[in-house]
């Protein structure tokens, strides 16, 4: 149950959620892609070493105590605590979320799942903004109504920043949900997709300039 009281919105981003909620992001990609691997149905077993171990490169501390970290490479590591989010670290995220969430997507449509609509419909269809890193790599999905590109060197924007975290929850949701449903038949088998690697993981809501809300209720203590 969403939230009636976002804690990320257009006016309300302040650097405390925006630090938890990349943790959750990027949780919930680990947790998801560990699930798959174990779902004794899904043929491949390789979403963690292709969506994680060959992608995720930086590490997210939470400020309640957790924290996740990768490193792949020194060049474009990135670090988000609750001590600070630079530009920089904020780009390479975004890019890695994008990058591992298009990677995810194009797997599960590969790979004997019972649909293979995966891409197009919780990542092309959602995540409909553009990225560039320092390399000039350039991932997303152009709207012609919300066209904005994050790019090095741009300043923070709020109103786009929010529509990027609004999207990729509406993402994870989107793909647990259909994960869920395509268990009817095989592969996948389990049904708790969206259970442990949304409900259980996403514990914020996010409102986008719409009045659209998406997330899950966030725990007080």
């Amino acid at each position: 149950m969403a939230d009636i009281n976002p804690q990320i919105k257009p006016g309300g981003l302040t650097q405390k959620f925006e630090v938890m909620l990349w943790y959750q992001l990027f949780n919930s990609l680990y947790t998801l892609c560990v699930k798959l691997d174990d779902d004794a149905t899904v043929p491949l077993t390789t979403y963690e070493a292709n969506v994680i171990t060959a992608i995720a490169n930086g590490r997210i501390e939470d400020g309640k105590g957790n924290s996740l970290q990768h490193f792949l490479t020194e060049e474009n590591f990135f670090s988000i605590t609750p001590r600070g989010i630079t530009p920089a670290a904020r780009l390479q995220a975004i890019y890695q979320f994008f990058n591992m969430l298009e990677t995810l997507t194009e797997q599960l449509d590969t790979d004997g799942i019972t649909t293979s609509d995966y891409e197009a419909l919780c990542y092309t269809a959602i995540m409909t903004q553009m990225v560039e890193d320092t390399k000039g790599n350039i991932l997303g999905n152009l709207d012609t109504d919300t066209a904005f590109y994050f790019r090095p060197g741009g300043g923070k924007n709020d109103k786009q920043l929010i529509q990027f975290f609004y999207n990729a929850v509406n993402a994870i949701e989107t793909l647990t949900e259909k994960l869920d449903v395509d268990a009817a038949t095989t592969p996948p088998t389990d049904t708790d997709y969206e259970a442990l690697c949304f409900t259980a993981t996403i514990l914020m809501t996010v409102m986008d300039g719409k009045d659209n809300i998406v997330g899950n209720t966030y725990p007080m203590n």
